[in-house]
């Protein structure tokens, strides 16, 4: 698996605006991204920047978020 980052430009309160996310394909990580936003829904996902960051060398096998940036308001 590849450790990917994934970020977007709409700022706001009660959102995230971006998550390292571990996984296979840069799909597995919009799903992800999506199956825990909150306050910037699930489209800014769709056209959210992914970029590989790098290998994961880790033993876990499913895709997971590995740290997520909130801005709470």
């Amino acid at each position: 698996m590849k450790i990917f980052s994934i970020t977007h430009n709409r700022w706001g309160y009660d959102c995230y605006s971006g998550h390292i996310i571990v996984a296979n394909n840069e799909n597995e990580v919009r799903e992800l991204a999506k199956k825990v936003s909150a306050g910037e829904g699930n489209d800014i996902w769709d056209v959210a920047t992914v970029m590989i960051e790098g290998d994961y060398t880790g033993n876990k096998t499913e895709p997971f978020k590995l740290l997520s940036d909130f801005n709470a308001g």
